[in-house]
């Protein structure tokens, strides 16, 4: 039988059948990996299936540095995290998604809802005596809702530039009116 290093090399050199020996020789574990991250036989055998595709993609890469077996391992790893990560991400957008479709107004209550109309109002008339580079900043956050990185792609600028303009607009407007509401 050979070694796990003699059959890589083979395998490099042109005899790709050997490579479903390699299968054989990892299935098992690399699956029992996968099980053990994801918690979830489907996810395990997608994620199996993902190592054993990137194996077979960058088999001349193995150096031999360390043992095949450390190598495929840390494969499994990366994969197995990269797809729990993914998995968060789509949990996380379908979430937002959801939040998305529901109108704003089932989620504050009456006064909430008043108390954010007069500050919208109040914040409108401040907008006045602000010079524009801190007005629009205020305008973008306040009243088109826009996040910092939605408004520093909007008006071309960076996230830090717009996170001060925003701490200046407010320090201004309470330097102005005594405390405020902003």
């Amino acid at each position: 039988m050979e070694s796990d290093e003699q059959l890589v090399r083979n395998i490099v050199k042109g005899n790709h059948q050997l490579f479903k020996e390699l299968i054989v020789r990892y299935q098992s574990k690399v699956f029992a990996v996968a099980l053990k991250v994801s918690n979830n036989q489907k996810d395990a055998e997608d994620i199996s299936q993902e190592v054993f595709l990137q194996l077979y993609r960058s088999l001349e890469n193995f150096n031999g540095e360390s043992s095949f077996a450390t190598w495929i391992y840390r494969i499994t790893m990366n994969k197995a995290i990269d797809f729990k990560r993914k998995q968060v991400k789509q949990q996380e957008n379908e979430t937002s998604e959801l939040l998305s479709t529901l109108p704003e107004e089932n989620l504050l209550s009456p006064e909430e809802a008043l108390l954010k109309t007069i500050d919208k109002e109040l914040i409108h008339s401040y907008l006045i005596e602000l010079p524009q580079a801190y007005s629009d900043v205020l305008k973008l956050y306040y009243f088109e809702e826009l996040t910092y990185g939605e408004i520093a792609l909007k008006l071309n600028v960076a996230v830090k530039t717009v996170e001060s303009r925003l701490y200046r607009a407010k320090r201004l407007i309470k330097d102005k009116h005594k405390g405020g509401i902003i």
